[in-house]
């Protein structure tokens, strides 16, 4: 159910797109259709289900308010009292005010049954499609190929590395990486897909005027100027805890396969990953310690069947055809080096790395490679972040 919620925002997410976006709604059709889609969802008591069911029986929108009562109780799960409802408890001037609202913020609006709906999501549940979709940025077309990744929003500085340096490289392969835009696991997502110049998608559990969480303003100002936002929610629409397993929902819907990295015993990202089965979507699961309180979850789906993944290697072996040349990732500018300073940080680019695997890998006795690492540390190149293990710093990927 859509729930009418209104409260002034005077900050909000624009899209470099807002005033054709705002054309494209100023039609009286278009208003007009947005008006009762938004009249049917706000009784109470019809939910996604019961509004596909009712416009499956009666054909249209407007053939369902113009439905008897008792045409309206042979439907499955509508009952007398909501029926009564449907009758003679629809606000169509709240519903107009709120499709005026929708307008004039320049939001993009996806019907289910339009040609601009994400496709991708007819291959889920029917009860699971949203009516409604809003939308700021870029566009979804059917032949993009997407991979979800979600996990905790508690995440290690390893798991956040590894899922930056992984969306980056799946971004560089023309692969779309969709997920929640929470802190963690998702946001380091985002920011490794933008930062290798790819195309990323954030679905949101507010609506696209409320920024959550308002640490991730900067980067939702990225998603929309370089990616996609979705919501299904109406303007003024506060994130609540019912509305993320909604939102996970969509993630798992619109992607080809979906990544979980650290995720805990009852992280959200189990969800995601339940309902990636459910609509027959690749699952894959990053191994973590067994120690870690992180990685019970994504252990747990390993041993239960999802796909084991270490690096993007594993996505393509099992999804072969989302691969495609990788460019070479870019990074930003780095200070004059040496060759062998150069040698170590081209190992980097595949993730975290750990002192010994270094040392073989570049063919360097560990102790003159710690005065290496220690050198590049200082120029704030990379860190130690636990056990003999380096990343890249931040400042350069």
């Amino acid at each position: 159910m859509i729930i009418f919620t209104f409260r002034r925002y005077p900050k909000r997410v624009q899209n470099s797109s807002s005033k054709r976006l705002r054309e494209n709604l100023t039609s009286k059709d278009l208003k007009d259709k947005l008006t009762e889609h938004i009249a049917l969802l706000s009784i109470q008591g019809i939910g996604r289900g019961r509004f596909h069911s009712l416009v499956k029986t009666f054909g249209s929108i407007q053939n369902v308010f113009n439905a008897t009562e008792n045409a309206l109780e042979s439907v499955s799960g509508i009952s007398n009292s909501l029926a009564k409802s449907i009758k003679s408890t629809v606000d169509f001037d709240k519903a107009k005010e709120v499709a005026e609202k929708i307008i004039q913020l320049g939001w993009k609006v996806h019907f289910y049954n339009d040609d601009n709906f994400p496709k991708q999501l007819y291959n889920i549940s029917s009860k699971d499609i949203p009516p409604i979709l809003f939308s700021i940025g870029k566009e979804i077309i059917p032949t993009d190929k997407l991979i979800g990744i979600v996990g905790s929003r508690h995440a290690t500085e390893t798991g956040k590395q590894f899922t930056f340096n992984l969306a980056g490289q799946l971004a560089s392969s023309d692969i779309i990486v969709v997920s929640g835009m929470a802190e963690g696991i998702d946001a380091a997502a985002h920011k490794g897909a933008l930062e290798s110049g790819g195309h990323t998608v954030a679905v949101w559990g507010s609506s696209l005027d409320i920024v959550y969480p308002p640490s991730n303003k900067e980067l939702a100002k990225q998603i929309a100027k370089h990616g996609t936002i979705f919501s299904e929610y109406l303007p003024g629409t506060d994130p609540v805890r019912a509305y993320f397993p909604e939102r996970n929902r969509i993630i798992a819907g619109l992607s080809d396969g979906v990544i979980v990295v650290e995720a805990g015993q009852k992280s959200g990202a189990l969800i995601t990953a339940e309902q990636a089965l459910t609509y027959n979507k690749e699952l894959f699961a990053v191994p973590g310690l067994p120690s870690s309180k992180m990685s019970i979850g994504s252990n747990q789906l390993i041993k239960n069947g999802a796909t084991l993944l270490t690096s993007i290697d594993d996505i393509f072996e099992t999804m072969p055809r989302l691969k495609g040349e990788i460019k070479a990732k870019k990074f930003k500018q780095l200070p004059d080096m040496t060759k062998t300073e150069q040698e170590i940080i081209n190992l980097f680019t595949s993730g975290p790395q750990q002192v010994d695997k270094i040392s073989r890998e570049i063919n360097l006795p560990v102790p003159e490679l710690m005065e290496f690492l220690l050198a590049l540390e200082l120029k704030g190149i990379v860190k130690e972040i636990s056990g003999k293990q380096f990343i890249l710093s931040e400042d350069y990927i």
